[in-house]
């Protein structure tokens, strides 16, 4: 008989770490000086650490479109940006950096720990987000302003609920009370256009959470944890496919701690690639 005694949240744990250090990353105005030098200054829409600018890819977007024009300095932060989580995979920034996504997985432990029943559960298609991604553009081209900036709820966070003021303090809450009482990761899921962004280029990725079929018990408790939609495990809970591909996944983890009978895994995709090429081996030496 399996053991099916509760699993130490590992990458719960790490993502913790990270997102904490983040916070207060871009909480703290100066960490330290170097040769009199700030070591880090900005926000998570612009930021500059030991002298190289860094920017958001669809904040610096949305500022070629509304400007129409091409800033060097403004794309090669964007670039390095874009191609750090191009690499890793898309949605790692929702899942492990994005301020507003720490605080609403708090918001749902509060719910859940004060019983406290949400008077509807809203539901939104999750490729919503993208076409709020592209409208915004669009608005951002014909108004010549960065549309999203101006209510951006990360913005709130990273200043702090006190000091900031203006549009995205109202968004936050709104956020926050849809969380609370309507939606269950309504934001996250469905509506925020840089979660949108990051969904388009989320398959890119070069590390996937694989399945092992012949571990897996179908109790669905994966499904019940995920961050991003439960929707994007079917094809490997359900279908037999061997790895979760949507753009969607943030690649956090939490299907993984839950996992009480260690089928999935997060793995870098060369392992897949090479397991691939080691299945077909076998079927071609059974077949000779």
């Amino acid at each position: 008989m399996k053991n099916h005694s509760k699993k130490l949240p590992k990458w719960t744990i790490v993502r913790r770490i990270v997102q904490f250090a983040v916070l207060l990353l871009f909480l703290t105005p100066f960490l330290a000086e170097i040769e009199g030098e700030n070591f880090f200054f900005g926000t998570l829409s612009s930021s500059e650490i030991l002298g190289i600018m860094l920017t958001d890819p669809f904040g610096a977007l949305q500022i070629i479109f509304a400007s129409k024009t091409v800033h060097t300095v403004l794309l090669i932060g964007a670039v390095t940006i874009f191609a750090f989580y191009f690499l890793i995979r898309g949605r790692v920034f929702c899942g492990w950096v994005c301020p507003v996504n720490l605080i609403l997985e708090f918001c749902n432990r509060l719910r859940k720990l004060f019983k406290i029943k949400k008077r509807y559960d809203v539901k939104v298609n999750r490729y919503t987000k993208i076409w709020i991604a592209l409208i915004i553009l669009a608005l951002s081209f014909a108004s010549s302003l960065p549309v999203y900036e101006m209510f951006n709820p990360i913005g709130t966070v990273m200043k702090g609920i006190i000091f900031a003021t203006g549009l995205g303090v109202w968004s936050f809450i709104a956020i926050v009370i849809a969380e609370v009482f309507f939606a269950t990761r309504i934001w996250c899921r469905s509506l925020c256009p840089i979660g949108g962004f990051y969904q388009v280029v989320g398959k890119a990725g070069n590390f996937h959470v694989k399945i092992d079929h012949d571990k897996c018990i179908h109790c669905n408790h994966c499904k019940q944890v995920c961050l991003a939609d439960s929707e994007i495990l079917v094809p490997v809970v359900d279908q037999g496919a061997i790895y979760v591909t949507a753009g969607d996944c943030m690649l956090c983890g939490k299907c993984v701690d839950h996992c009480n009978d260690n089928a999935l895994r997060i793995v870098p995709k060369l392992a897949l690639v090479a397991k691939k090429e080691n299945d077909m081996k076998k079927v071609e030496e059974k077949s000779a």
